[in-house]
């Protein structure tokens, strides 16, 4: 081993220590830390509850006796009207007819409805949907849009199908008005009531701009709901898709949320039968996304409860659960939460400071993506199109690698020089393999080629281009971003025209970029040098530098115009550098025989 390997491993060994020392052991007793809080409330909760049980246990038993054997009442001295008296069998506000109303504001308009006291649409002002209007966030024909059930034993009874009164600003509200949210908003009061004066009561809170909505649920359980064991606030609804590929959006929908310092995700397509995936502890936060958007909400308070993933891969859905138990037996439970209904953008959920913008999928290399992203968005406030803005990348990717890839293209040629002589190893020791490859090795030394040093350069630029994928492909700020003529969308691929039917493998609308992205590149390949050895060895090369931009075409032919503009343009710069370099190349060679004809030449 050299001493350069050595140390190599060495520097390897220390970072991998320090990182786990400074980083991984930190957050491990942070986690710990956490966990031994959430235990221990669940423990002070319990033994309040078990206290709570006792006293009203034995105030039954009193009251048994005083009453000589009479009827029964409940411990806490109040008539339980059931034995199974969950909120919603009596409530009596059930047969009113329910009213919808709308809220405006400068980035939303919502519907809600006094049916469950919910939902019912969320239109981004902002954003253009495949139909030509607003986006729209709530699936069509779909409830539960902030859905408040309630939990009794087993029983989870969602108040979805009650009529809730509805106010505004502190008046009835009106069914069929708008209402335009200015200077300090609009409130917005749903409250489902007993007859003994228990409720559920939801308040929503809408400002003048940006994508947040205000919410508090209060809970009240003295008397009809005092069984109740817990409530869940879901988002029942689903996230309707809105791109015009639904392939993209359906692969990227996901219910997500973070419990403690874990974060959790499920695909759609990860849904099996049971569709719910549960999480117990302190909630962070919990979500619902497709390709571009975002339904989440973030519990005021920190503390135990859970959160569900739910999802059904066959219909499509996707949503998310929290709820919170009646630990201690409260009287009167109020919880509020920040209700995010808008796009994924990186700014905007990076803001809240909780990591709600890991909800944005930028794949394994997010890091670089995460950069790739920032100095984009920064060059958009001078440059305003994003299409420029990449050719300006893939130039500066050139520049930065421009001498990585001088020396490969040399190396190339200088491979090309050595064929006579490797071909002459490789008859001297046909009958031994082991030889000429050292005999080999020892040539490509002594020449300083390097046979890999071809592909170096492409290695090095696929994280770049991987990052670039992953921007182009997921992230709101190139959606809908135009640069010239037919190209006005850089999130999805150029459509030129339309087939008017599918053909196979291409589909049904003409993408030119990837055309000349593929032309450029066996351009390149060809001028990249003659195919080296001869026999088999030579039709591999050919056929590969054929092969190789046929394929590289139908792989890149449903991407994102922007990286097949990004590709292009690369393509394009080293055509040009190894013209350059080639060209460099026969000057040194010409030199090289001129000063070896002089020196040959006898002085006079």
């Amino acid at each position: 081993m050299d001493k350069r390997s050595l140390i190599a491993i060495v520097m390897t060994i220390i970072v991998l220590l320090g990182w786990q020392m400074l980083i991984v052991k930190p957050q491990q007793e942070e986690a710990l830390r956490q966990r031994r809080a959430i235990e221990l409330e669940r423990l002070a909760a319990d033994s309040l509850s078990a206290g709570e049980a006792r006293e009203t246990g034995d105030a039954a038993a009193t009251t048994a006796e005083e009453a000589d054997g009479g009827a029964r009442t409940a411990a806490n001295g109040k008539t339980t009207p059931g034995a199974a008296a969950i909120g919603a069998a009596v409530f009596e506000a059930g047969g009113e007819t329910p009213i919808t109303f709308t809220i405006v504001t400068e980035t939303m308009r919502v519907r809600l409805t006094s049916r469950g006291g919910e939902i019912a649409s969320v239109e981004l002002l902002g954003f253009e949907g495949v139909g030509g209007g607003p986006v729209e966030l709530v699936r069509e024909g779909r409830q539960g849009g902030l859905a408040v059930s309630l939990v009794e034993d087993d029983r989870n009874e969602i108040l979805s199908g009650l009529v809730f009164m509805a106010e505004v600003d502190g008046r009835p509200a009106e069914d069929g008005r708008e209402y335009v949210a200015s200077g300090d908003g609009v409130r917005v009061g749903f409250l489902l009531e007993a007859a003994d004066g228990d409720f559920v009561r939801k308040t929503l809170r809408f400002g003048g701009g940006g994508y947040e909505v205000g919410l508090e649920v209060a809970v009240r359980r003295e008397g009809a709901l005092s069984g109740t064991d817990a409530y869940v606030l879901s988002w029942g609804c689903g996230l309707a898709f809105t791109e015009k590929d639904i392939k993209w959006d359906r692969r990227q929908s996901a219910s997500l949320g973070r419990v403690g310092d874990e974060n959790y995700k499920e695909s759609l397509g990860g849904f099996g039968k049971t569709g719910r995936r549960e999480h117990e502890g302190m909630v962070v936060w919990g979500g619902a996304r497709n390709k571009y958007f975002l339904s989440a909400a973030i519990p005021g308070q920190k503390r135990s409860g859970s959160l569900a993933l739910v999802g059904d891969k066959e219909t499509d859905f996707i949503g998310w659960e929290i709820s919170y138990s009646f630990r201690g037996d409260p009287r009167l439970v109020e919880d509020d939460y920040t209700i995010y209904l808008g796009p994924l953008d990186m700014d905007l959920l990076g803001a809240y400071g909780i990591g709600l913008e890991r909800t944005i999928d930028l794949g394994w290399m997010r890091f670089l993506s995460v950069w790739v992203l920032r100095l984009m968005t920064f060059m958009s406030r001078f440059i305003p199109n994003y299409g420029l803005i990449i050719i300006i990348l893939s130039v500066l990717t050139k520049v930065i690698f421009y001498r990585l890839t001088h020396k490969s293209t040399k190396s190339m040629k200088d491979m090309q020089r050595l064929q006579p002589k490797i071909k002459e190893l490789q008859e001297k020791y046909k009958g031994d393999k082991e030889k000429m490859n050292q005999e080999m090795m020892k040539l490509y030394k002594e020449a300083g080629v390097n046979p890999l040093g071809g592909c170096l350069p492409l290695l090095l630029q696929m994280p770049v281009f991987i990052a670039l994928y992953n921007v182009l492909r997921n992230t709101i700020e190139l959606r809908g971003a135009p640069f010239v003529s037919w190209i006005n969308d850089l999130a999805s691929p150029d459509v030129l025209f339309e087939f008017g039917a599918k053909l196979p493998f291409i589909g049904s609308e003409f993408h030119l970029l990837p055309l000349l992205m593929g032309g450029a590149m066996y351009v390149q390949s060809k001028l990249g040098g003659s195919s080296t050895g001869d026999g088999v060895p030579q039709a591999q090369t050919k056929m590969m530098t054929t092969m190789m931009p046929i394929v590289f075409t139908f792989v890149f032919y449903s991407m994102p115009s922007g990286l097949v503009l990004y590709w292009l343009v690369n393509n394009i710069l080293t055509i040009a550098q190894t013209w350059y370099v080639h060209r460099q190349i026969e000057a040194e060679d010409m030199a090289a025989a001129g000063g070896t004809a002089a020196a040959g030449k006898p002085s006079k």
